[in-house]
């Protein structure tokens, strides 16, 4: 079967992040970035691109590989995972403790497929946008 954007939508796992809802989440999220002060957070927010990337890289790789190459690298892909939702929420910090908008991260929420979704969109947006 050939992956589709309209397959996205209708997948059974729920949680669907569209495209719509995740640009402005990013949006949300790279305009209270923008608004810190703080010195270092340029750092923060390429780790954030980093491990968007980082995850994104196995989730498009996943489609072609074994069974055999998914249980290798199943654990790997969990941990670029959590690493990627660590930097989330530590974007999310820094933006509430300088009061701007952090409501970007609720609106994300907690499931981690819909977060793994996003991951996939920053690096869709950031790719795009390197042109």
């Amino acid at each position: 079967m050939i992956n589709t954007y309209e397959a996205y939508l209708n997948h059974s796992a729920g949680s669907i992040l569209t495209v719509e809802e995740a640009l402005r989440i990013y949006e949300k999220m790279a305009a209270g970035i923008t608004l810190c002060t703080l010195e270092d957070k340029m750092d923060f927010w390429n780790d954030c691109l980093k491990k968007a990337a980082e995850y994104t890289k196995i989730r498009n790789d996943w489609e072609t590989m074994t069974p055999g190459e998914r249980a290798a690298a199943d654990r790997g892909r969990s941990i670029k995972h959590d690493a990627f939702i660590d930097a989330l929420n530590i974007l999310s910090r820094i933006a509430g403790k300088e009061g701007a908008d952090s409501s970007w991260r609720t609106e994300l929420g907690d499931d981690r497929k819909r977060i793994g979704d996003f991951a996939c969109f920053i690096s869709y947006i950031t790719g795009i946008s390197n042109r």
